[in-house]
């Protein structure tokens, strides 16, 4: 069994959730990766073409470094990770009312459990990853 909190899985979770969302469009045709940031292994990662820093698969990703989620929510699970959605995928998961919405929640549903998660919302425009009972190793 995989340690899922180990940094190659918790790395490959945020690169899997950023290369869905960059490349899946809202019904305006905008990226669903657009106003979303996620943190974890005290970093913050967002697409971003005038801070990048890396590039995921030719995705201009900005990565900070030394940031702790739990200053930025109220709930979360240190060890995994949390996304931050001020963005149409809120709408998309949230919501649940929104052309494409069922298809976009079932991916990220999959994303989450590829890599041992499930996810629980702490705010409407927050939602952060916890340990999925059947696939979880220290």
């Amino acid at each position: 069994m995989k340690n899922i909190y180990s940094e190659k899985n918790l790395e490959g979770f945020v690169f899997d959730l950023m290369k869905y969302l960059y490349k899946t469009k809202d019904y305006y045709g905008e990226r669903l990766s657009n106003d979303v940031l996620i943190y974890s292994m005290n970093k913050r990662y967002y697409v971003d073409e005038e801070k990048s820093n890396f590039k995921l698969s030719n995705i201009p990703v900005c990565i900070e470094e030394n940031i702790k989620m739990e200053d930025y929510f109220e709930f979360c699970n240190k060890k995994t990770l949390a996304l931050s959605m001020d963005s149409r995928l809120n709408e998309y998961l949230y919501y649940y009312d929104v052309p494409g919405c069922k298809e976009v929640a079932e991916k990220i549903t999959k994303i989450f459990n590829k890599h041992g998660f499930y996810y629980e919302f702490g705010t409407n425009w927050y939602l952060y990853a916890e340990p999925n009972p059947k696939k979880e190793s220290n």
